[in-house]
């Protein structure tokens, strides 16, 4: 038996969302171009940033565990409220996949800056994830991420898809960034940054640290702060 993932009124209130959509997609012409540039032709900037991974825990059980339409319904819920809450810190999601993103942070602001705004993200999405954990999913599912911030030099450009430009952010920071995620598994903690994070916080924290943290694939080892709370 496959069970609810949300409660009866907010189940209600997502069918009759998902209809409107339905009904206003049908009336745009939906085709794509088949031809075009495939790469936009814009000069590569580089930039110090905060760069922010997050992934949900245990989707694959969660998939197994519901109908494919109640989970998506429910990542688009998380997604639109983990969206606001990267954009009022003033921060840009990159890329997405099934269970998580990665947003950086700095487009705008010094890097100093962009860490403090990209950890106070992670910490509102944890406050919101909360919330929405106790009032809104059916009682008997719990949903928890884990969030990796690591801050350096990047460059950034666009790419050409389907007629649109995208957002490209890379460099090692990144892999860095993504790994310290990662991490948030083998520590147990729902949010970990790097030292390079951390020193540069108005607030710091009172937190637990881990010296010499080897990170899948990277040469160097890393202090890290453990920032979050230990998963359920």
């Amino acid at each position: 038996m496959q069970l609810s993932l949300f409660s009866a009124r907010l189940s209600k209130s997502l069918r009759v969302g998902q209809r409107r959509k339905i009904s206003r997609a049908s009336k745009q012409n939906m085709s794509l171009p088949a031809t075009g540039n495939l790469w936009a032709q814009e000069v590569t900037e580089e930039k110090e940033m905060a760069l922010f991974f997050l992934d949900i825990r245990n989707f694959t059980q969660l998939t197994e565990a519901h109908m494919p339409e109640a989970v998506i319904q429910l990542i688009k819920k998380l997604f639109i409220c983990f969206q606001n809450i990267i954009k009022t810190h003033h921060g840009r999601i990159i890329e997405t996949s099934g269970d998580g993103f990665y947003a950086t942070f700095g487009f705008d602001y010094d890097v100093k800056d962009a860490i403090n705004h990209a950890v106070q993200s992670g910490f509102s999405i944890l406050e919101k994830l909360d919330n929405l954990n106790r009032t809104s999913f059916e009682k008997r599912l719990k949903i928890d991420v884990g969030i990796g911030v690591h801050a350096g030099k990047v460059a950034t450009g666009t790419i050409r898809l389907s007629d649109e430009n995208h957002l490209l952010v890379m460099g090692h920071p990144v892999n860095i960034a993504s790994r310290i995620q990662a991490a948030t598994k083998i520590f147990g903690n729902s949010f970990i940054v790097s030292d390079d994070v951390f020193d540069q916080l108005d607030v710091q924290p009172v937190c637990s640290s881990v010296d010499n943290v080897a990170l899948k694939g990277v040469t160097t080892t890393f202090k890290l702060h453990l920032l979050g709370k230990p998963y359920r």
